[in-house]
């Protein structure tokens, strides 16, 4: 695949392989948008801050057909004379169903990537997302289930973002001292499931609605709607 604006010099950089350094984000888009929503400034200097952006296409039953991967290059990459910023589409179809990336290819700024694939994935709908990667990812993957693993990688780096916040370590001293402190209580922590997550926020908010002295079918009401929300969340 080549890009109309590209310089010719082919290069595969996919979602793995990224030289330069990965900045947290606590504006980073979390759900997938359609491509009209990308706003260029703000993209260009995410791409230049170290992200990545990530571009997909589906069927009409929901299912992944292409995503693309978009990086800036290295200063290393620029002094060797590759242009600012590398494309790299991910094909599938292979007799193991998986994706395979191509080349890749470097264009001189990233309006010109959006316009190339535009133009390659014409005709078509196409959803964005920063710092997004499918790797190695089964062709025919529905809609539902790469936007649930977008959402439970945005829990998991938020997660460990309130982990450092509240000084509590992955690994090291801290996790066999908090280990032998729990056996001697016999008790042990666990992973609560998502829906248990949510149901508990719920109850928490019933119970401050209560407290602030709202009524029981006010209360009930604010329950039901949190349900829908969750749900519409999950669907759009």
């Amino acid at each position: 695949m080549g890009g109309t604006t590209g310089t010719g010099l082919n290069h595969h950089r996919g979602p793995f392989n990224h030289d330069g350094p990965i900045y947290p984000d606590e504006e980073r888009n979390l759900e997938m948008e359609r491509i009209e929503t990308l706003n260029l400034k703000t993209e260009t200097d995410a791409l230049e801050a170290g992200h990545g952006i990530t571009l997909y296409t589906f069927d009409e039953y929901g299912r992944l057909m292409h995503y693309a991967h978009i990086v800036a290059s290295t200063p290393k990459e620029r002094e060797d004379g590759y242009a600012d910023y590398f494309l790299t589409i991910f094909k599938g179809g292979d007799d193991m169903r998986r994706f395979d990336p191509d080349d890749g290819n470097d264009y001189p700024n990233f309006e010109s990537i959006i316009e190339s694939i535009k133009t390659i994935w014409s005709n078509t709908p196409i959803w964005w997302e920063r710092d997004g990667s499918v790797p190695g990812v089964d062709a025919g993957i529905t809609f539902d289930e790469l936007r649930g693993a977008s959402m439970l990688a945005g829990f998991r780096r938020q997660l460990e973002r309130n982990m450092r916040v509240r000084g509590i370590d992955p690994e090291g001293g801290q996790v066999e001292r908090d280990a032998r402190t729990i056996a001697e209580a016999e008790t042990r922590p666990y992973v609560p499931s998502l829906f248990d997550l949510f149901e508990e926020s719920i109850v928490e908010g019933v119970n401050r609605l209560e407290s602030d002295g709202v009524e029981r079918e006010a209360r009930n009401a604010w329950e039901r709607g949190m349900y829908r929300e969750m749900l519409h969340a999950m669907k759009d």
